[in-house]
């Protein structure tokens, strides 16, 4: 059922946001985020206590003397303590401080989730697409890096949320599917051609599909596999998920697609990486489990170009969807991080895998600080790795994160990249040609509150 919207006291305008408070509409613009939900400005400022409640409030300084006093005795115990072991404290565990920095960058004219971001050859970013609540959007932008603009371009020819993007050879960028207005899954397909700023329409999939993945191919094509359609039922992909194991071609040459062969397992939210072979792995999402239930699955597999099908491989070590995976710098290696699991994939991870596509074998890596889904993972210039925000996801309830962590291959370990302006998930990174990488948009999602569509725009330097 819809939610009614209602109109902003303070700005006037539309929304589906209220305090968790006092209940009156807020909109984006006056909505304040606090460790319970939103508020409005009113209720998110804490209320000044009076004076006399605050004499009172004031602890004696006697027990504060006893403290201190209690304080240096105990460290002068222990330093004698650990005199009379030689000094040998053992292996104290000690928080580094971050590694890299982090900026805020110009927000985007138009707010929006689920986005896609794209470098041009030219250097620039392209975002298209996205949604705000259920409300797909066509607006897209470009982001200059040398400048720290954004601009406006020309618009998609569908609203679009939930979307997928790659550059082509030629420099255009191909999306297709997502959902549209009615939550509908989509087949349509558009070009973007940076020489015009304009969209054109192209032939459309064989289904609609959400939650798909779409890699380009050593040879120029697109490989679109799974994700969720409509069911023969008539139920859409936005009220059922039903996983599909379909796959097909694109060829920009011709703008024609070509069926080929199912993947071994339906799923849905997987992920797709490029492997420098020309196969492309399939690993984790959501697919059918015991007695048909939906679960995350641990299987993976390979789309191999020159048998036009797909091979079964080694599985995860962990089953997970809706997770991260980047391809390293040694060509052969895949990292997997993050993403949902347990019976029902509603439980975010911590943990993390590296693939060998020599051997075909998974093996584990150092667990990120904290759980997360729905985050992004993106190839440093000097190989390591970061991943920025996602959410913390507990059956049903859900807490955008504004952190980041960077991997390093060499030591196979995790470490702090410190902390975004904005917590959000469900967004879209890309490594810019000086080195930083720039994360834009996403939703914010906190327990108790509708996730909210954002602007804000975040710039990492290493």
């Amino acid at each position: 059922m819809a939610t009614q919207a209602l109109k902003c006291q303070r700005h006037g305008e539309l929304t589906r946001l209220t305090c968790v408070d006092c209940g009156k509409p807020i909109c984006p613009k006056c909505a304040v985020r606090t460790e319970v939900g939103l508020k409005c400005e009113e209720d998110a400022t804490p209320a000044a206590i009076p004076e006399k409640a605050l004499a009172m409030m004031r602890p004696s300084r006697t027990p504060l003397y006893l403290g201190v006093g209690g304080a240096v005795l105990a460290a002068v115990l222990i330093v004698a303590l650990l005199a009379s072991k030689g000094g040998d404290s053992g292996s104290p565990t000690t928080t580094l401080p971050a590694v890299g920095t982090w900026r805020q960058a110009p927000d985007l004219a138009t707010i929006r989730g689920t986005t896609t971001a794209v470098v041009l050859k030219d250097g620039r970013v392209l975002v298209a697409g996205g949604g705000v609540g259920a409300i797909p959007i066509d607006a897209a932008e470009l982001f200059d890096s040398a400048s720290g603009t954004w601009k406006a371009t020309g618009t998609l020819k569908q609203g679009r949320r939930g979307h997928t993007a790659v550059l082509l050879n030629d420099g255009r960028v191909f999306v297709a599917g997502g959902r549209d207005a009615d939550g509908e899954p989509m087949s349509s397909t558009e070009l973007y051609d940076p020489a015009t700023g304009q969209w054109t329409t192209s032939a459309p999939m064989s289904i609609g599909r959400i939650g798909h993945s779409m890699s380009l191919l050593k040879d120029g094509r697109v490989l679109v596999a799974g994700g969720t359609s409509r069911g023969p039922s008539g139920a859409s992909g936005g009220q059922t998920i039903r996983p599909d194991a379909s796959a097909e071609i694109f060829d920009p040459k011709t703008s024609t697609w070509k069926a080929t062969a199912a993947m071994r397992t339906a799923r849905f939210e997987q992920t797709a990486t490029a492997l420098p072979d020309g196969k492309v792995l399939i690993a984790g999402g959501q697919g059918p489990g015991e007695g048909g239930k939906l679960s995350a699955l641990n299987s993976a597999e390979l789309y191999d170009p020159a048998a036009d099908g797909f091979v079964s491989t080694t599985n995860l070590g962990e089953a997970r969807t809706n997770h991260a995976a980047v391809l390293l710098n040694d060509g052969s290696s895949v990292l997997v991080v993050g993403g949902a699991g347990g019976p029902n994939a509603d439980v975010s991870l911590a943990t993390s895998e590296l693939f060998d596509s020599r051997s075909g074998s998974w093996s584990p890596v150092g667990p990120i600080s904290g759980t997360r889904t729905g985050e992004t993972a993106t190839l440093l210039a000097d190989g390591r790795v970061l991943i920025a925000g996602g959410e913390q996801a507990t059956k049903g309830q859900r807490r955008s994160l504004a952190t980041a962590e960077v991997y390093d291959p060499q030591t196979r370990e995790w470490r702090s990249a410190g902390t975004m302006q904005c917590p959000r998930s469900e967004q879209a990174a890309a490594l810019l040609g000086d080195g930083t990488v720039l994360v834009v948009a996403g939703d914010a999602a906190f327990p108790g509150q509708n996730p909210i569509a954002q602007g804000c725009a975040d710039r990492y330097q290493p």
